[in-house]
């Protein structure tokens, strides 16, 4: 069963964004394991080898017996890569398709060998050059341990050593336990130490403690930064920033805030080349999460208004007003009025507006977005009154404020 306040759909939704902007990698839901096959090198193979016959060479029956909870890793002969993943009854019958993805780059003599492989002709090297060029590249072993994060957040008595792997080759697929080119039992014993050190960061950030010491542990179990690809380094620090924001999602937290955060340590990862810099960028996610839960825990307020500022968070684009709040979410709206200046000392208008120039001043500082661009991302379509507004903020104008963060960061290289 689901161990948050979340949908199925959320957290299908979640478990898509963070994939593709992880990995690049795609989800799709898909009912039956036998439309699985849509989603493999079944087409691929069709163009290859035009009288394949999917019907007389695979028999789907032992995949279809997988486990409920499990995750399934599916390699072929044409060296794709995808993990299936099927939910608990309870959550849904849908099975979710991960993938197909690579391990490694596809160059000419990654081609070349593929074809002599699978006794292939040399006239269709370039048809495998240009389909494999397209697919995305990632490391199974990091997908897994995303999965892990996202799924045990969400799912109740999730086993992150219930994994299985399928050899689809031409024959008939052979489901055995996966191994990850380790002992599987140190696997698991390391997953647990691993686990353990997230969950103590987490309840250090909950308690309002100092869990620096803690991430630097798991810095070092994980040895997450001592890549020499600065690349790599980025898609450890995606994965990190992803385990945090997965587990603050269960948190009495408004789900837009955290993953506005989420995205602003997205951006700033992604434009970071400095090494040194990426090194101390856990520390400032860290930072980031933990004055997060202090300032923004919605915990001491009511359900009212909780609701109410859950749904200005989720639609900062839209007209908002106390009248379209309290009709949205069912309550009246002097009651809603009076309960949320009383909780919160602040009126909606005055709260509507701090959450605008919030989300503005994010989108100058991490965006090339023009200024009237981002006023009508916030919900103000008078470029006039977002100046003003803006300025009786900040003290300065949105221009002036770009203008003044680029220079920043220009002084700070």
């Amino acid at each position: 069963m689901l161990i948050t306040k979340f949908t199925y759909d959320d957290i299908y939704n979640l478990i898509n964004s963070v994939l593709d902007s992880s990995f690049n990698i795609s989800a799709t839901k898909i009912r039956d394991v036998f439309d699985f096959t849509n989603y493999l090198d079944i087409e691929f193979r069709r163009i290859i080898w035009p009288d394949y016959n999917y019907e007389n060479n695979y028999n789907l029956d032992d995949l279809s017996q997988m486990k409920k909870g499990a995750l399934c890793i599916v390699q072929s002969a044409m060296e794709f890569t995808t993990i299936i993943f099927s939910f608990p009854k309870e959550i849904s019958n849908d099975i979710l398709v991960i993938g197909p993805f690579l391990e490694i780059e596809p160059n000419d003599e990654y081609i070349v060998n593929l074809l002599n492989k699978n006794h292939l002709p040399e006239t269709l090297r370039k048809t495998f050059s240009v389909y494999y060029n397209s697919l995305p590249i990632a490391d199974s072993i990091k997908v897994i341990l995303t999965l892990h994060s996202l799924l045990g957040a969400f799912i109740s008595n999730y086993d992150p050593s219930n994994l299985y792997y399928v050899d689809f080759s031409k024959n008939k697929p052979k489901v055995t336990s996966y191994d990850y080119d380790d002992d599987s039992k140190f696997y698991i014993q390391y997953h647990k130490k691993y686990k353990s050190c997230l969950d103590d960061i987490f309840k250090y950030i909950r308690f309002g403690k100092d869990a620096t010491q803690i991430l630097s542990d798991y810095l070092e179990l994980t040895g997450i930064l001592k890549d020499k690809s600065i690349e790599k380094i980025k898609s450890n620090l995606y994965i990190l920033n992803t385990q945090f924001e997965s587990e603050l999602l269960k948190e009495p937290i408004s789900p837009a805030q955290v993953r506005q955060l989420s995205l602003k340590n997205q951006l700033e990862i992604e434009t970071e080349s400095n090494r040194v810099r990426l090194i101390k960028m856990p520390y400032k996610v860290l930072k980031r999460y933990s004055i997060l839960v202090s300032n923004y825990n919605l915990k001491e307020y009511s359900y009212t208004v909780r609701a109410a500022i859950e749904y200005i968070n989720f639609n900062l684009q839209s007209s908002l007003s106390l009248s379209t709040i309290s009709n949205a979410i069912e309550k009246n709206a002097s009651f809603l009025s009076s309960q949320f200046k009383k909780e919160t000392g602040n009126t909606i208008t005055r709260y509507i507006q701090e959450k605008r120039i919030e989300e503005s001043i994010r989108m100058l500082t991490y965006t090339d977005m023009t200024i009237q661009e981002i006023s009508h991302l916030v919900g103000i379509d008078d470029l006039s009154w977002f100046s003003k507004l803006f300025k009786s903020f900040t003290n300065m104008s949105p221009t002036k404020y770009r203008a003044d963060m680029h220079k920043s960061k220009k002084d700070a290289n």
